[in-house]
């Protein structure tokens, strides 16, 4: 091994030049098929680095690509936040002429689901968040994609949600294209359907259904279905809706319970969004404070 580290570091071109000529006249002895292949080979050990630079070249310019399209995103979503905001302060001045109550803001406190229900017929979950927390029964249960349920007991460290697939848990339910009313009833699963829509109300399959606010037993606004079926009653006064909830009600893991509102004005919303985009919030220092 000394000898040839000597050789490479002290006679380098020499050295390189002499394995050349040894690998050409061990080539050139041997059969056809056989230098083809000692030929790939050697070859694919020289080439390596060349491989290597080129597919680190390569992924350079994905990422180039890529930062491009993410450049020109982040500049459309600032001008779309931008327009909602002026929208936001439109409608509020519009509210606020025509006297009505000026839109707020949902608090959200995330919880994991801890438990379910054994029953099938009597859907529920335990989260990890009770009374200490400031749960209190009633409160809507939302997911990532729509309305999850509402609690119905709560515990000092715990409470438990009733789910949306109960025969007992109706949600009076608007048509967010058409403006059609109607009321939310569970069949099995994921599938539920939507009665008391009559004979001619405008609605369609692919229709968003969300919560409409009446009663005040869920805040108006949050997606609850997607109508897939639209058919005439056997008492062609009314229609069959067929609705499919926003959320696998079946896999939910981690939900979030509206604590209450508060006024968009009031400064804390941004800031808390803003934390978010920069990788902290108010979980975070949570944390922190736990000692986590």
């Amino acid at each position: 091994m000394q000898i040839i580290s000597f050789f490479f570091e002290r006679h380098l071109d020499k050295t390189v030049l002499a394995v050349a000529v040894i690998l050409s006249i061990f080539l050139l002895t041997r059969p056809d098929d056989s230098t083809v292949a000692a030929g790939r080979v050697i070859s694919s050990y020289l080439f390596y680095p060349v491989e290597r630079v080129k597919r680190y070249v390569g992924s350079l310019d994905e990422l180039r690509e890529e930062n491009r399209r993410l450049r020109r995103l982040v500049a459309s979503l600032n001008h779309e936040k931008e327009m909602l905001l002026q929208y936001r302060e439109e409608r509020n001045r519009l509210r606020e002429l025509l006297g009505f109550r000026r839109d707020g803001f949902w608090e959200f406190l995330p919880c994991e689901v801890i438990a379910r229900s054994a029953s099938s017929y009597h859907n529920s979950i335990t989260l990890d968040r009770g009374g200490d927390d400031g749960v209190r029964a009633g409160m809507p249960v939302v997911g990532y994609r729509g309305l999850v349920g509402r609690v119905t007991q709560v515990f000092p460290s715990s409470a438990r949600a009733i789910l949306l697939n109960n025969t007992s848990v109706q949600v009076s339910c608007l048509d967010k294209r058409s403006r059609v009313v109607g009321v939310l009833g569970w069949e099995r699963g994921n599938l539920f359907r939507l009665d008391y829509v009559g004979r001619e109300e405008d609605i369609q399959p692919g229709d968003t259904l969300v919560t409409s606010g009446l009663g005040r037993v869920f805040p108006k606004g949050f997606p609850v279905g997607t109508v897939f079926q639209v058919t005439a009653d056997k008492t062609e006064l009314s229609r069959r809706v067929g609705v499919v909830s926003m959320t696998d009600l079946n896999r939910l893991e981690e939900v979030f319970i509206i604590t209450g509102s508060r006024e968009w004005e009031s400064g804390e919303v941004w800031r808390e969004l803003q934390e978010l985009q920069q990788g902290g919030g108010p979980a975070d220092e949570g944390r922190k404070g736990n000692g986590e």
